[in-house]
C-alpha cells in the first residue's frame, strides 16, 4: 500500500522538529493522531522509521532515507494537484470530437471559428464515422463529445437537439431523362428511401452505391444523375443549386450534440459544450 501525501507531510514535520508533541502542535492535530499516522506510514514502507528518545524522536537509517526523498515527493504531488485543479478551472485541454464527415461539412466551420475566439487554448482531435459508431465511442469514453444524427437514448449520455434535416432524392436539373441514382447504402436513411421508392415515377437506370455524400453531391451537381442526400448536404458547397425531386419519399433526421456529463464536467468542458450548442446554423 502506498503512503498518503498527508502521512509524508506529517513525517517531514517530525523530521524537522525531532519531537512528536511539537510536530503535532505545528500540524494542528493531536499527538495520538500523529502517532497513528506514523504507524500507517511505517506499515506502508515496511520498516521502522522513528525511535523514541528521552528528548524526543530520532530517525532510523530508513527514516533518514525517507526524509531525504519525502520533500521531493510532496513537491511532485503538489504539482500534479495543481495541474488537475487547472483542468477544472482553466479553459484549456485536449478533447476528442466526433461526427459523420458530411455533418462536419456544415457544422464544423462555425464550431471552429467560435472555438478560436472563445476557447483558443482548447485542442481538438477529430474523428469521423457513421453516427451510430460515433455514439458508441462516446459511451465508451473514446470520444468526448459528438455531433450525430438520430442517436439512440442511453442512460450515460446527455442529448441536446440542435436541429433537423430531411433526406430525399435530389437533382441538378428538373425533368431529367433516365439517369443513375447515387446513394450511400450503409446509411439507414438511404435504405429507407430506396425501400419506399418502389415504382414511383423516377427515371432511374440503376442504383450506384457511394460511401461519400460529398462525392454524391458532386456527381449530382455535374449532371451525372440523381442523389439521395440530406438537405443540408445538398445545400452545402458551391456549384448549381440542387432541387428535391417532387413526390419522392423522405426520411426526417434529428441532429444532436451528445456527450457524457462526467467527461465534460470541467470549466473547459462546459465551455466546449456551450460553443457546440451554437454550431448549427439554420
Amino acid at each position: 500500500m502506498l503512503p498518503s501525501a498527508t502521512e509524508l507531510r506529517y513525517f517531514v514535520e517530525i523530521a524537522k522538529t525531532s519531537n512528536l508533541s511539537r510536530a503535532a502542535v505545528r500540524l494542528g492535530i493531536t499527538q495520538p493522531a500523529l502517532t497513528q499516522a506514523m504507524k500507517k506510514l511505517e506499515a506502508s514502507v515496511g520498516s521502522k522509521l522513528l525511535l523514541r528518545t528521552r528528548t524526543g524522536v530520532q530517525l532510523t537509517k530508513a527514516g533518514e532515507r525517507i526524509a531525504g526523498q519525502a520533500g521531493h515527493l510532496l513537491e511532485m504531488w503538489e504539482s500534479v494537484q495543481a495541474a488537475a485543479q487547472a483542468d477544472d478551472t482553466e479553459i484549456k485541454g485536449r478533447y476528442r470530437l466526433g461526427c459523420h464527415p458530411s455533418v462536419g461539412s456544415y457544422i464544423l466551420p462555425k464550431f471552429f471559428n467560435d472555438l478560436a475566439t472563445q476557447a483558443p487554448s482548447v485542442e481538438i482531435q477529430l474523428t469521423h464515422d457513421l453516427s451510430r459508431r460515433i455514439t458508441e465511442a462516446v459511451i465508451d469514453f473514446r470520444i468526448d463529445l459528438a455531433f450525430v444524427v438520430n442517436p439512440v437514448a442511453h442512460p450515460d449520455l446527455v442529448l441536446k437537439k440542435l436541429g433537423t434535416d430531411v433526406v430525399t432524392v435530389f437533382e441538378a436539373e428538373r425533368g431529367r431523362y433516365e439517369s443513375d441514382l447515387f446513394g450511400d447504402p450503409e446509411l439507414l436513411q438511404t435504405q429507407y428511401v430506396l425501400k419506399k421508392l418502389g415504382s414511383r415515377s423516377l427515371p432511374v437506370r440503376r442504383f450506384v452505391g457511394c460511401p461519400n455524400l460529398e462525392v454524391i453531391r458532386a456527381l449530382v451537381t455535374s449532371g451525372a444523375g440523381f442523389g439521395i442526400l440530406p438537405s443540408r448536404v445538398a445545400r452545402c458547397g458551391s456549384g448549381p443549386r440542387l432541387h428535391p425531386v417532387g413526390g419522392m419519399p423522405s426520411f426526417h433526421d434529428e441532429i444532436y450534440l451528445i456527450y457524457r456529463a462526467d467527461a465534460l464536467a470541467s470549466r473547459a468542458g462546459k465551455a466546449l459544450v456551450s460553443i457546440a450548442l451554437a454550431a448549427l446554423v439554420g
